[in-house]
């Protein structure tokens, strides 16, 4: 009778003690392993290091291999051997011709525009790992909320049940009342319908459990049964893991975005000066007016030339000066976004540590207002033994008493989940799981 009793004032009963188990930390660990988001970011990251090789090669000269074999014929029926027109080498004879060619091109001198370029793309790689960290910090959050919903989903249809069997007593012993014409059919009414609303409070708050259960499945990766129980969560206040906004993930996104913009800048302005690269080229060719196949097999004649080429854009349409105040305009538009991130991240800050004080305060009056509760149980089932108080004032009383000890058990879901997400919000890339 004792331990029927204790199963009444307590948020899970023995029975659901044979279900399989799971805590919110053994979901989040699972989550940071299996869940696509994550691998998605990985997959970003090692991209990104590929785009950073393509960037270091230019570091090293290009050499290259070309070959021609073309038919050329003169229309007008000139001799002459070529012309050379606006740089280009237009053969007048009617002849056969293939050629080999070995080009090398190095860029000597730029003005740092190559170490910009490997910077960015160096930056773009640690913003990528770093997005992982950011992703899942996410990934945190929204498994959180709903594992705070069907945590207050389990404790409310517990309760409700429980407060369901005591309303469906007092249903009774108020028919019986009726019945022996001592009650109004008006107040048996509202009997009943206050007992088909906690049926439906029930309904409701299973169907909330399975949803966010499903939800939870989905964000995790982790396949929940309906039975399983969601243990509680840790309801100690981890205040060493509060970082200032500038150690979060974001910040250090944006911050690395900003660098990253500056070196853009610095870059498009390295590149309209001018640039001192290295050329040279190795040709062998061969012609014949009739046979195709003779210049394949005789292609001995060689040339070979070396030069340097200075390039230098004088004019473009102001195409760079545009590029450079788009470029301006997008640095401002991360500061902006920087600022805004810190600023909404103190505020969320304050906010939730505001609510967790007021949740504090209204939950030790809800325990005082249980504790009054109890002593009232006491005095009327004493009252009741002496038969000075009747049975639905003693049922009303146990009635209350689970109204209010639900209010507590919501009351210290809400608590911790508050501290939960408050812990999530202030992860630095330290708290970041290993990947």
């Amino acid at each position: 009778m004792a331990s029927v009793k204790a199963c009444l004032f307590v948020s899970v009963c023995v029975s659901s003690l044979i279900a399989d188990t799971v805590s919110l930390q053994e979901i989040l660990n699972h989550a940071s392993h299996n869940a696509k988001t994550l691998v998605q970011k990985q997959l970003d990251a090692k991209i990104e290091s590929k785009n950073l090789k393509s960037a270091k090669s230019a570091y090293y000269p290009t050499l290259g291999f070309v070959y021609n074999g073309e038919y050329n014929q003169a229309l007008d029926g000139s001799s002459l051997t070529s012309e050379y027109v606006g740089g280009l080498t237009i053969s007048s004879q009617t002849r056969y011709q293939s050629s080999m060619a070995f080009q090398l091109n190095y860029d000597l001198y730029n003005f740092g525009a190559t170490s910009k370029q490997v910077s960015i793309a160096a930056a773009e790689v640690d913003i990528k790992k770093i997005d992982w960290c950011s992703e899942e910090k996410k990934l945190y959050e929204q498994i959180l909320e709903h594992y705070a919903s069907a945590r207050k989903a389990t404790v409310e249809k517990n309760y409700t049940m429980q407060m369901l069997e005591v309303r469906k007593k007092l249903y009774e012993m108020k028919k019986r009342l009726y019945d022996a014409g001592q009650y109004s059919k008006v107040d048996l009414g509202d009997e009943a319908i206050s007992v088909i609303g906690i049926e439906r409070d029930i309904e409701n708050a299973q169907m909330q459990y399975k949803d966010d259960l499903i939800k939870i499945s989905q964000l995790s990766y982790m396949q929940l049964s309906d039975d399983v129980q969601l243990l509680a969560m840790d309801d100690d206040n981890k205040d060493d893991l509060t970082k200032e906004y500038e150690d979060t993930a974001e910040a250090k996104v944006l911050t690395r975005r900003i660098a990253q913009k500056r070196d853009e800048i610095s870059m498009q302005f390295r590149q309209e000066l001018p640039s001192l690269s290295l050329y040279s080229n190795y040709y062998l060719y061969s012609t014949d007016p009739s046979e195709y196949d003779y210049t394949i097999s005789h292609i001995n004649k060689k040339s070979w030339n070396v030069g340097f080429a200075i390039r230098y854009n004088i004019f473009d349409g102001f195409k760079e000066s545009s590029k450079q105040e788009r470029l301006k305009l997008e640095l401002q538009h991360l500061q902006e976004e920087f600022y805004d991130g810190k600023h909404n991240y103190e505020h969320e800050t304050k906010s939730k540590t505001t609510r967790m004080d007021e949740l504090d305060t209204l939950k030790q009056k809800e325990e005082h207002l249980l504790e009054e509760n109890y002593k009232k149980r006491e005095m009327l089932s004493r009252l009741r033994e002496e038969q000075k108080v009747d049975a639905l004032t003693q049922l009303n009383a146990e009635y209350e008493l689970l109204q209010h000890t639900l209010n507590i058990q919501t009351r210290k879901i809400d608590a911790a989940y508050e501290r939960a997400s408050l812990n999530i919000l202030h992860r630095g890339m330290d708290q970041c799981s290993p990947h």
